[in-house]
């Protein structure tokens, strides 16, 4: 097709849900130049426009709310409408809304984030694989959480709701294995996003301006030190929704620095290295106690 530079996913369309910021609006980026067209979901009609315009000829935008079926069934027939097929499903769409503790959780708060971040990766898989089954294959990842594996990773609703999309992933990648399409999920942690900036009342602008207190104070937790970029994660988009990840199904991967691994050496001596600290003192003690 015309303007299409050959890459990776030369020939290849993608839909990406919660397109227009972030590690979304970086993956479209990203596919484009690997020679894929590529639609962008989202709720701000204007933010969408503007980057669609800005990515070039090969980016299209439609507005969509994740918790709304209507709205996903209608994002991926208007991705058929304008490219003729879809080869590729990012589930990106999704945010921290609600942190409530256990006792004070609503079923209006439950409600919207189970609809928004677990329904709307069914719904978009739902409407998505009979498409990639009639084309014979496709790839679909779903953006999960190191939140999903470990509790303090996230609110506890969000926590509870990514553990949902893992299992999801499995079940459906388990379900169509046979019709070729390959169903993979994403765990990114610490990625130096303006979603850190939730809940402290800044403006969009305050927030972006805030990224480098947020990129130092995350590379203090990661274990390769430094905070991870958007760029990392389009990364293994890339890598997933070609073809040379063929072979792979039903797995997640971790996109965290080794943040779920486990404890440094020096997390484990701060953490540990006090009951050590007591232990050889008692045995000192009792070294000396007369016999």
């Amino acid at each position: 097709m015309a303007g299409l530079e050959a890459g990776r996913l030369a020939g290849k369309v993608a839909m990406i849900t919660g397109g227009t910021s972030g590690m979304g609006a970086v993956t479209a980026q990203r596919f484009v130049a690997e020679g894929a067209q590529v639609v962008l979901t989202g709720r701000s009609e204007a933010r969408g426009q503007a980057l669609a315009r800005e990515i070039g000829d090969n980016a299209r935008f439609v507005p969509m709310e994740a918790s709304n079926e209507d709205d996903i069934k209608g994002a991926v027939e208007f991705t058929i409408s304008e490219f003729g097929r879809l080869d590729c499903l990012f589930n990106n769409a999704g945010s921290v809304t609600h942190s409530s503790r256990i006792e004070k959780i609503t079923t209006e708060q439950f409600d919207y984030e189970m609809s928004a971040l677990v329904g709307g990766v069914l719904f978009a898989m739902k409407h998505a694989i009979p498409i990639m089954r009639a084309q014979g294959a496709g790839s679909i990842v779903n953006n999960a959480s190191t939140a999903g594996h470990r509790t303090g990773h996230g609110p506890g609703l969000y926590s509870i709701a990514k553990a949902a999309v893992l299992h999801l992933t499995r079940v459906v990648a388990m379900q169509i294995a046979s019709t070729s399409i390959r169903v993979n999920s994403i765990s990114p942690a610490c990625v130096a996003t303006p979603v850190f900036s939730l809940g402290t009342a800044m403006t969009q602008e305050q927030s972006a301006a805030s990224m480098p207190i947020i990129e130092r104070e995350l590379a203090k937790i990661v274990p390769l030190g430094r905070a991870g970029e958007s760029e990392d994660v389009a990364a293994m988009l890339v890598f997933l929704a070609s073809d040379e990840s063929r072979y792979i199904t039903a797995q997640d991967i971790a996109i965290d620095g080794g943040l779920i691994a486990g404890y440094t050496p020096a997390e484990s001596l701060d953490k540990f290295g006090g009951l050590h600290g007591e232990l050889t003192a008692e045995l000192a003690k009792m070294n000396e106690a007369p016999k």
